[in-house]
């Protein structure tokens, strides 16, 4: 009995590989855009916010000064009030993940306050973390790498001018809009952050935060 065999449609051949062109086109162009690659979600593990509770930003023993401080009137962009903490420590030491999460965003030459850069550590869905910080800082990260807390992000550089000493501008998002940090920092965290800025020059405000709702914190 012959067996006849029958070769391959090229007809079939050449959609399939159309396809799987489309395919890598698409995740390119995905891949290149500001967000995380599409692949940096599978298995990535999804915190809960009732257990978002954020570490030390830097060593605490680190911490030289704390600048303006959330609340701070005039201290933002346009006028506003101040939506973080500014945090100032000697040239070269490391700033930290105070939460486990993936860098979601490493915008050179943004602009929230000034010529600032800005990296986001984006814990779930709901919460992240954003550091700023002058041109001149290095950035330790990139742009989809999942952190585990206290893995530094970036180091500290020299001092700018308009500055007393080079500082962090640390901040909380919640669904996208900046809100106060006290409530979800480390309570040893939240003593040495507003013990340093009360030691210093007097601030406009008497604690890190302007919330008459945390006054309880302090």
């Amino acid at each position: 009995m012959e067996i006849i065999k029958y070769p391959l449609s090229p007809r079939f051949s050449y959609k399939k590989w159309i396809n799987l062109l489309w395919l890598v086109l698409v995740f390119i162009l995905l891949s290149s855009c500001e967000k995380v690659p599409l692949f940096n979600f599978i298995g990535q593990k999804e915190y809960s916010s009732q257990d978002f509770v954020i570490g030390p930003p830097l060593a605490l023993d680190q911490i030289k000064r704390v600048g303006s401080v959330y609340g701070t009137p005039g201290a933002a962009e346009g006028g506003g009030s101040h939506k973080g903490i500014d945090i100032g420590a000697d040239e070269g030491t490391p700033f930290i993940a105070g939460v486990p999460g993936i860098i979601v965003a490493i915008v050179e030459g943004g602009d929230l306050y000034t010529r600032n850069k800005h990296v986001e550590l984006e814990y779930n869905s709901e919460f992240s973390l954003v550091y700023l910080f002058e041109p001149d800082r290095k950035i330790a990260v990139s742009l989809g790498q999942s952190l585990e807390r206290v893995q530094t992000i970036g180091y500290l550089g020299k001092r700018e001018v308009g500055y007393i000493d080079q500082c962090v501008h640390f901040g909380v998002k919640r669904n996208g809009d900046w809100v106060c940090p006290v409530p979800y920092l480390e309570e040893q965290v939240r003593k040495k952050l507003n013990d340093v800025y009360k030691s210093g020059s007097p601030g406009e405000l008497p604690n890190i935060c302007n919330c008459p709702e945390h006054e309880h914190y302090f």
